[in-house]
């Protein structure tokens, strides 16, 4: 009965839930409830043709679906907003331009990994502890004790990081992560200092900011940095973008110059002890600005 013809419901379901994470929200916003209490669909014939498409013309195959979509003139909009789209629209409730929201908390950080080269592609396994603030688990009584991971198991997927529904990973939860205490179909996203602080501050984003850098570090200055630019957003950096990188890259190396110390505390957040003499001023000045692009909000935006 689930998959019969006579049940519609199953199809709609799934299509409106995997177009919600191709433009941020469903043709029916409250994804978890299709029923007299949820919203009415923005598109209810399109929802219908592609829940008729999705069932009998692609044979249930999500592979087919998301093709289809993003070949559609509507996922390939423009984001940027019309002054018109921005009074006739504002909520983009009719998709007259391309959706921007946030990643989710598991793609934000997983991402920072990918683009540095550590990302474990390994599939599998039991769950990992990645870097934590410590003392997280205190508060929660218990005698279990976060061990961070070393080696490719510091890396792997967010998918794969030990969750306690008591004190879940906090900066999966900063950046609106479930904790898994209930059921959730729907996340809804927020923005705070606080995310700012996670990709600022957190090991593991710092960890990525120094592959990156080391990845470039024997490229001449504005090649290393355009290249950094060019795998996070996937395209060329401006030249006045390029120009402003270049001078904060040499406001810090100035501070670094200045201050020994900061230089090899910043050396140690980002793991780089290996470092030789000769490469640690260049190296540091070039993670800080890794870290920067990482912090972009075109990096952490779905354009």
């Amino acid at each position: 009965w689930l998959l019969a013809k006579e049940n519609p419901l199953t199809a709609r379901v799934a299509v409106n839930r995997i177009w919600s994470r191709f433009f941020g929200r469903g043709f029916v916003e409250t994804e978890e409830d299709f029923g007299t209490q949820g919203m009415s669909p923005s598109h209810p014939r399109l929802l219908d043709w592609l829940a008729v498409e999705y069932r009998d013309g692609h044979s249930w195959s999500l592979k087919q679906l998301c093709r289809q979509i993003v070949l559609s003139s509507v996922y390939q909009q423009s984001s940027v907003v019309s002054q018109k789209a921005q009074e006739q629209d504002p909520e983009n409730r009719w998709l007259s331009h391309s959706p921007r929201f946030r990643l989710s908390a598991e793609t934000v950080r997983d991402q920072s990994l990918a683009v540095s080269g550590l990302l474990s592609d390994k599939i599998g396994g039991p769950s990992v502890m990645p870097p934590q603030p410590s003392g997280i688990w205190k508060t929660t009584y218990s005698r279990l004790k976060w061990v961070a991971a070393t080696g490719e198991d510091r890396y792997r997927r967010g998918l794969y990081t030990f969750l306690r529904r008591t004190s879940p990973y906090p900066s999966m939860i900063t950046f609106d992560g479930t904790s898994r205490e209930v059921c959730q179909i729907r996340r809804i996203r927020t923005n705070t200092p606080l995310q700012a602080l996670v990709t600022l501050n957190d090991p593991v984003f710092l960890e990525a900011a120094g592959a990156l850098a080391a990845s470039v570090n024997e490229n001449p200055e504005s090649a290393a940095i355009s290249e950094m630019f060019r795998r996070v957003l996937v395209r060329r950096p401006t030249e006045q973008e390029l120009d402003a990188l270049r001078h904060m890259q040499a406001t810090v190396a100035a501070e670094f110059l200045r201050d020994d110390q900061a230089r090899e505390a910043f050396l140690g957040e980002i793991d780089q002890a290996d470092t030789p003499g000769n490469l640690k001023q260049r190296r540091a000045t070039l993670a800080v600005v890794a870290s920067v692009i990482l912090n972009l909000d075109e990096t952490l935006m779905k354009p």
